[in-house]
Order: C-alpha cells, then structure tokens, then sequence
C-alpha cells in the first residue's frame, strides 16, 4: 500500500519547514554552522510541535556529507538512511518502554563505538521523562562526560519530570504552541499541493481544534477527505468532529442580547435533539464570546483574532449590542459552568439556568455615561422656597391637603381680587372648593418640595397615621423627629440609643411614605439618619445665634453636591458616602 498518512508524507525536512519554531531552528542553525555543537539537547514542549522530527533533522545537519551551509543535503545515504530509520549511527529509543536501569547500563557500554557512518553517533531518547529514578541517576555520568562524537537528544511533553541533575547537563528549547493562523496556512499549502478544494473557515475550523499541534491538525483533515471525498467545507467539519454550527452560536449571543429566555432555550433544545454534546457546545460557546470581547476591547477591529476574514467581520456586527461589562460576565459564567458540568448529573439543566440568568441579568450601565447623559438633558425649573411659600395663602389656618390642591390647580377665578367688603361672600364660597378638589387627588400625588416647618406641623398627624396601619411601627416612628427636607427627600432623625427604631422603619419607610403622602399631599422620600432635630434658623442676619455659627455653614456645605450627582442620587434613592 503506498498511501502515507499526511503527517508522514509532509513531515519537514529541512529545518526552513519546521512550522512555527523559528526560535529553534535558526538557534540550531547557527550552532551547527559554528561548529558549537552541545553533548545533549533537551526539546520539550506540547505534542504535535515537531520535537522528533526537529531532532532527526539535527541528525541529518551532523552527518550529512554533502552539506552545504547548515541544511542537509537529503539525498546522500547517511540522509536517506536517517529519514528511512535505518541508520546505524543514529538510534531512536522510546523511553517508555526501556526505562529500566538495564536498558541505561546496556546504552552506556553502546556509546563507547565509533561511528560506523557519520561523523555522529546521535542518540534520540523520545519521553524520557519516562525513566526511571535509578535510570536517571545511571545516566549522569555519561551525560556529563559522554565520549568523543557523541550527542544525546531528549524529547519530553513533561518536562516538570525530568530530575534537575539531566536538566542541568542538557540545552533545554522549549517548543511552543503553533498559532491557529499558521496552522491553517500550512493545511492550505497541503490542500494546495494535494488538489484538495478547502475553505477556508474549514480549515481555521481544523487548525482550533488541534489547540496548537499541526499533527493533530493533519490527521483530522485526512479525517474530514476521507468523508468528504477530496473536499474539506465547513459543515462537513463540523459534522465529522461533532461540532455545533457557527450560526448557532451567533443567534445564541443575539437572543442573550435581546433577553430572550424563550430563544435560548430554543436553541439549547436545537443543540441537543441535533446529537451535539453539550460540554462541546458550552465549549464553542465560551470561545465564541471571548471572540466577541476581543473585538469589543480593540474597538471592532478584531485583528489579533485567529478566525476566517468573514467570520471576522459577523463578530464585530455582534459585538456591537454587547458593553464590555456584560461579556466579561458573561464569560465568567460560562467558565463557571464548565467547571460545573464535569461533576453534574443534570448537564442540561445546568446549561439552560445558566444562560436564561445571562439573558435575564439585564445590561451594565457606565456610571460616568449616565451622568454624561444627565447633564445633557435640558433642565427643569423647580420651584423655590419663595415661589412655594407665595402660592400658599398665609391669613388662613388651611390644611395641607387643601393647600396642595390648590396649588396643583389654578385659581378658582378669574375675577380681579374682591374687595374687603366682600369677604363675606367669599367664605360663603369656600366650601365648593372641595368638591373641586377630589380630582386633583385622585392622581398620584407628585414629587415635590414641601416646607420643612410644615412638615413638623402635620408631624403628630403623620405618626398617628401611621400607628393606625402598623401599630408597632407607630411606636418606632414616634421616637423620630423630624429633620431638614431638601427637594422630596424627609429625613427623619433618631438618637443614638434609638438605632433599633431607626432599622424598623427603614424596612417599612413605604407605609410611612404613603402617610406622608395622605397628610402632606405631596409624595416625599424618606431616609433615617442618627442625629438631633436642627434648631429652626434665627432671624439674625450674620447666623451666629442660637448656637449655629460656622458649624451650621459647614453642614450646609457638605450637602452642596454636583447638580447631576444630586439626580442620580433622587432617582435611584440612594445616598452620597
């Protein structure tokens, strides 16, 4: 049978074709060039990196006869015999399975031989990690002074094995990882050269499921021809290595997007009822949202992404409904769900709570960008202290309720002001005025400023409101007093031995608003603090009496806040700490 398999038939020969260890091979190159050839070489790495054929390479370097510069000649017999493996002067031992300390002492009396051949006598020991202690220790000695013309290569995948003593005596080259472009470039000169008609987002498709090793890469695409006679597309990648389509995971993050519980779903049940498994699509899932952020955090470029140019260009225009915020959480729950579902029973289920709740948790918002926002709205005028007090008749002892009607609705006449003399008929017609009113109360009363001293007037009032809808919570209210009110927020203040009281009615501060709400006609907010009642201001013009002075500016000054800060603070009901 003459068909190789296409990691044999493509395996480097020179080391110009060794895919992504530049590191390596020009470091190599020039010490053979130099004649700075070392006793022993330790090459570890991942699998399918090109360890082995890096070191049969070096070999041919060594006993080539026809060299020219540093590369082989790969023709000559000392060449041909090595690539064949059927050189007596370079000889391949599996560490795995002579690992004793007998296969150690029968090669150290090997080594004593000269070259029958080459100018080397090369000795490549693959997963040496795998020898023994005491093989270990047997071959210091050889390895620290091994004879004339004699050159050891160790490749390892664990190099955390090896004792420190070998690793001392060797020049260790670390073999890294190929990167996924490479990978698919190299499938694509095979396909090329093969006359094997790929596209191109199969072959990136390939290149990622190796994770780095080309071997993997090539035995998979001889895989997917063998399926696909000749042809490697996407699908029938996907379909060969049980991988969930691309188009899924893009509807997927726009359902998560529009907060869609029922289309994740949808998808999830897709996913299964189509053979896919589920460890694999939370898998491609995860990879397919660090794609996202990638391309959210280089502002929709996407240039260090490993993916086809198409593909690319649909992950910005997904990115695009995404804040960077979201999918880092995103992601964290994701690799929290991997890590869940090697221990769970239920998989599935695991799966679809996981992404309903990142379909449900709702978006992050920029605090700065909201405040942004909040600046650039036009502002409202609210009412001043001197306006609400004008639109209040001040002769009159008239309720509260009956004097926020009236200043919801406008005069009762148009009339020019009566006379003194017809005061009388004035009275007389005051009581249609309530009936007026019902109307105007019938809606919820707005937010809005309230005089601080009214307040404390109707202050019994709101305690007994609230004593009749919660007894026990009456009690707590009524060790309160209350404090300044600055725009619809009430501050009610508690000593300092009264903290209980103060707890209990921060839990039930809605019953004591909407009390507020039924006595004042205004709809207040209501925030408890430690601290005494504030004496009322005096009439005094420089503020210095009654005990007030600077320490009276200097509150006041700490209440001054950012216009927009003071907003955001009323909105959402919170506090400045």
């Amino acid at each position: 049978m003459n068909y190789q398999v296409t990691a044999r038939k493509w395996r480097p020969r020179r080391f110009e074709e060794v895919v992504g260890q530049e590191h390596i091979t020009t470091t190599l190159s020039n010490a053979v060039s130099t004649g700075r050839i070392a006793h022993c070489y330790l090459f570890c790495g991942p699998r399918g990196t090109g360890k082995t054929t890096t070191a049969r390479i070096l070999a041919k370097m060594l006993n080539c006869s026809q060299r020219s510069g540093a590369d082989p000649c790969d023709t000559c017999a000392s060449c041909t015999s090595i690539a064949e493996g059927t050189s007596m002067d370079v000889l391949e031992i599996d560490g795995a399975s002579n690992n004793s300390v007998d296969d150690v002492r029968e090669l150290r009396e090997v080594v004593r031989y000269v070259p029958t051949g080459g100018a080397h006598k090369i000795y490549i020991i693959d997963e040496v990690h795998m020898l023994s202690t005491a093989a270990f220790n047997a071959l210091l000695k050889t390895l620290e002074e091994p004879p004339e013309r004699v050159v050891f290569v160790f490749a390892t995948t664990e190099v955390q094995e090896v004792p420190q003593t070998i690793l001392s005596r060797c020049q260790r080259f670390n073999f890294r990882r190929i990167p996924t472009s490479s990978i698919a470039g190299h499938l694509a000169t095979i396909a090329q050269a093969e006359g094997i008609q790929a596209d191109e987002e199969a072959l990136y498709l390939l290149a990622q499921r190796a994770d780095g090793a080309l071997r993997d890469a090539e035995s998979l695409m001889d895989q997917v021809v063998s399926f696909e006679q000749d042809r490697i597309s996407e699908p029938g990648v996907r379909q060969v290595l049980g991988l969930v389509d691309g188009r899924t995971f893009f509807e997927l993050s726009q359902a998560i997007a529009d907060g869609g519980s029922a289309q994740v779903l949808e998808v999830i049940s897709r996913v299964v009822e189509g053979g896919g498994d589920i460890e694999e699509f939370v898998r491609g899932f995860t990879e397919h949202c660090r794609h996202l952020l990638s391309v959210k955090v280089q502002d929709g470029g996407g240039g260090q992404l490993e993916v086809a140019d198409a593909e690319r260009e649909r992950l910005v225009q997904a990115a695009a409904v995404f804040a960077e915020e979201d999918l880092l959480r995103i992601l964290q729950m994701l690799l929290d769900l991997e890590a869940d579902l090697r221990r769970s029973a239920q998989p599935r289920f695991r799966v679809e709570i996981a992404l309903v709740r990142a379909a449900r948790m709702g978006r992050a918002i920029d605090v700065a960008t909201l405040l942004r926002k909040l600046e650039a709205m036009p502002a409202q005028p609210s009412p001043t202290p001197a306006s609400s007090s004008s639109t209040r008749p001040s002769s009159s002892p008239v309720p509260s309720t009956q004097r926020s009607a009236g200043q919801a609705r406008p005069t009762a006449t148009d009339s020019p002001p009566p006379a003194p003399a017809r005061q009388t008929p004035t009275v007389s017609q005051a009581p249609p005025a309530p009936d007026r009113s019902p109307p105007a109360e019938a809606a919820p009363a707005p937010f809005g400023p309230v005089d601080a001293q009214a307040v404390k007037d109707a202050w019994r009032r709101i305690v007994d409101g609230v004593r009749q809808a919660h007894t026990s919570l009456g009690s707590f209210l009524q060790e309160g007093q209350p404090g300044q009110v600055e725009g619809h927020v009430l501050r009610i203040l508690f000593a300092e031995a009264g903290r209980f009281n103060m707890t209990q009615v921060e839990k039930n501060r809605a019953i004591v608003e909407e009390i507020c709400e039924q006595v004042l006609g205004v709809r207040l907010r209501v925030q408890c603090a430690i601290g005494s009642s504030e004496p009322a201001p005096s009439a005094d013009a420089d503020g210095l009496s009654h005990g007030a002075g600077a320490g009276s500016r200097d509150k006041k000054s700490d209440t001054q806040v950012d216009s927009a800060v003071k907003s955001v603070l009323d909105t959402f009901d919170g506090e400045l700490v």
